[in-house]
Parts: structure tokens; sequence; C-alpha cells
């Protein structure tokens, strides 16, 4: 039972000792801006300019529906109280279903857009993981953390952030 017992805090010991060993070894942190890092790496214009075209010609449906909307509209207000009953109803019907087309359209754009959107950002954020990852490993960080969150003080030295710019800006 004794021979259990010392075995026991033997184990203790050497675990505690382990632990505080652990505790005693100094954490290397660095610290990235992930909001400059976004807007500084060349992939950030250029998915902007990849989603810009991708949906060039769903915008331009969209305006040219609007301009129509709005020309009927327009003549309704000048011309209304002029028309004949059957023109006005038709009139009204058709600037009805442009101001519905408008609108599911324009929904179904925005939707398409935020999902395209999401898929670029999602794109870049892994990139730009990748980099902080093999900049951490190549100087030994233990630790990297996003100066936007709750870093009140970091030194300028433990900014990676430029480093990780030019390593993502290289990859393309």
């Amino acid at each position: 039972m004794k021979k259990l017992l010392a075995g026991c805090a033997l184990a203790t010991l050497l675990t505690m000792g382990s632990i505080s060993a652990q505790a005693a070894t100094p954490t290397s942190v660095a610290v990235i801006n992930l909001a400059e890092i976004m807007s500084q790496i060349p992939q950030t214009k250029q998915s902007k300019q990849k989603l810009e075209s991708e949906f060039a010609s769903r915008q331009a449906e969209m305006k040219k529906l609007s301009d129509q909307y709005t020309a009927l509209v327009d003549k309704l207000k000048k011309n209304g109280s002029f028309m004949k009953e059957k023109e006005l109803t038709d009139t009204q019907r058709r600037a009805q279903e442009l101001q519905a087309q408008l609108q599911i359209k324009g929904q179904a754009l925005q939707e398409d857009e935020r999902k395209r959107m999401a898929e670029e950002q999602n794109k870049l954020m892994d990139k730009v993981g990748a980099a902080v990852e093999k900049i951490a490993k190549e100087r030994g960080y233990d630790l990297v953390i996003n100066g936007m969150g709750t870093v009140m003080y970091a030194k300028d030295t433990v900014d990676i952030s430029k480093d990780v710019i030019a390593l993502v800006s290289k990859s393309n």
C-alpha cells in the first residue's frame, strides 16, 4: 500500500513539474491586422473585378427594367388623366408587372451576389490563413492574434501583417 501511495505521489510530482515547466516556457506571439491585409492584397481587387464582370449582364438587365418602369410611371403621371381607359389599364398593368419583375430579379441578384462574395472571401481567407501559418511556423510563433480584436498593445516587431501581405501577394 505504501508503495502504491509513493508511486502516486511521485507521478503527481512529475506531472506537476511537467506542467510548471510548460508554464515557464515563454510563448512567442505575433499579431496581424486582418482588415489591413484584406484591403492591401491584390487578390481582393481581382476578386472584386471578377464579381463585377460576372454580374454585369444581370445588373444591366435590372437597369433596363428599372428604366422601363420609370418611363411608364412618368407616362402615367403626365398623361394618365388623358388616356383612354383601356390604355390606362394596360399601362398600369405593365408597370405593375415590371415592378414585380424588378423585385423578384433584384432579390435573386442580391442573393447570388452575396453567395459569390462569400465564396470569394473564403478563398482569400484560406490564402491568408495559409500565409499566416507558414510565416508563424518559419519564425517559431506559438500564437498569432488578429490585432483588431482585444489586443490593446502590440510592438511593431510582433505584427506580421506586412509579411502576410507580401506572401499572399506573391501567390496570386
